[in-house]
């Protein structure tokens, strides 16, 4: 039986929320580098939290694979390596391209505005930081997949996306001279995709799955041939 007083138990949640958000974007943002120790008892004085809220945000954050937590060394920040990169792109492309064309397959109208919904909430975060827009492009392809109805497909597409997330956010902030004509033509492939799916094509739904990967690389690549000394 759980005898803390409601109070308390909202207010330890809400002290985890606040460790989570800000740890996250730290570790998205190469504030926290990759493969370095997250001290707990630091961690606690920084965020002005006890350890208990403070481990609850670490498990969400191992949920989503941005901290590693082992018995000796504690909790870290998930290294980043791309020795694995080819093999990851083209799980991802195949994952998506099938989430797509089932999501034309089955989505019903409330898929369908969620994903709008999902897509608005995008464009409308359009030049702020790479955080941001890495965790709304997240929520914009969870909403296909949600609408694709297929539980493990899903949970092995969402397991891809949040792999991804850290390089999207890193590739997000980077900014090319004048307008980014990668996030005009992210915003093109995201309206193509609810149009697409809107309307039950299933083949040109899964073409765009496969385009919006192999953007998602060419774009780490672009990004890594010009900052990877700086930044892994």
């Amino acid at each position: 039986m759980n005898l803390e007083k409601p109070g308390k138990i909202k207010r330890r949640g809400e002290h985890a929320n606040r460790a989570y958000s800000e740890i996250r974007r730290k570790i998205l943002e190469l504030e926290l580098e990759p493969g370095s120790d997250l001290d707990e008892k630091s961690l606690a004085e920084v965020f002005g939290v006890s350890r208990t809220p403070l481990r609850e945000a670490l498990n969400r954050l191992w949920s989503e694979q941005l901290v590693v937590i082992t018995p000796n060394r504690g909790a870290i920040v998930a290294p980043l390596t791309l020795t694995d990169f080819p093999a990851f792109i083209e799980a991802l492309a195949f994952a998506q391209k099938r989430i797509y064309e089932l999501a034309a397959t089955n989505a019903v109208a409330a898929d369908i505005a969620a994903i709008k919904k999902a897509e608005d909430a995008f464009v409308s975060c359009f030049g702020n930081n790479g955080a941001d827009l890495a965790e709304l492009n997240r929520s914009f392809h969870a909403a296909i997949a949600s609408a694709a109805k297929n539980y493990h497909l899903e949970t092995f597409y969402m397991r891809l996306l949040f792999e991804s997330e850290r390089l999207a956010g890193v590739c997000f902030s980077y900014q090319a001279e004048g307008r980014d004509l990668h996030l005009d033509q992210v915003i093109q492939e995201h309206r193509a995709t609810v149009e697409a799916i809107a309307y039950g094509n299933v083949e040109l739904s899964g073409e765009i799955g496969l385009q919006h990967a192999e953007l998602f690389q060419s774009r780490i690549l672009r990004y890594l041939s010009r900052n990877a000394a700086d930044c892994f």
